[in-house]
């Protein structure tokens, strides 16, 4: 990850932190983090990337434009694979060091595809600070 991509995949964590520990009853993640453990979110994150290697080859698509397809399951891959070290109470660089494997995989991904890494962070941080979870 960029020194840019980090920073901003960092503050989206820790919007997750606060989703897990706050009362935020219309939120559906914060609801999911009191509910679910580790080994769920991460079977998520593993059907996640196969819906995103489904984008690649064509056999998985929501829409007609591959990009908006690519950064969904991507952001769905990253944000699932955070809640599993969330939910574990793991700090963003201890999450950055499990999930390195699974992350560099998806950094390559969006390297092959051309579609920068960072907008899967934008594209979330911009939903969180429209709902006011942004710490």
């Amino acid at each position: 990850m960029t020194e840019n991509e980090r920073a901003l995949a960092e503050k989206l964590f820790a919007v997750f932190d606060k989703l897990r520990d706050g009362d935020f009853p219309e939120s559906g993640t914060s609801q999911i983090l009191k509910s679910k453990d580790a080994d769920f979110f991460l079977q998520r994150a593993d059907e996640e990337f196969t819906e995103l290697a489904g984008v690649i080859d064509g056999s998985h698509r929501h829409s007609d434009d591959f990009e908006t397809d690519f950064l969904l399951e991507s952001s769905q891959v990253f944000y699932w694979l955070a809640l599993a070290a969330v939910a574990q109470r793991k700090s963003f660089s201890e999450f950055l060091r499990d999930s390195a494997a699974m992350l560099d995989q998806l950094e390559k991904l969006h390297t092959e595809n051309k579609i920068p890494f960072s907008k899967v962070f934008e594209k979330d941080l911009q939903e969180c600070e429209e709902k006011g979870y942004l710490v």
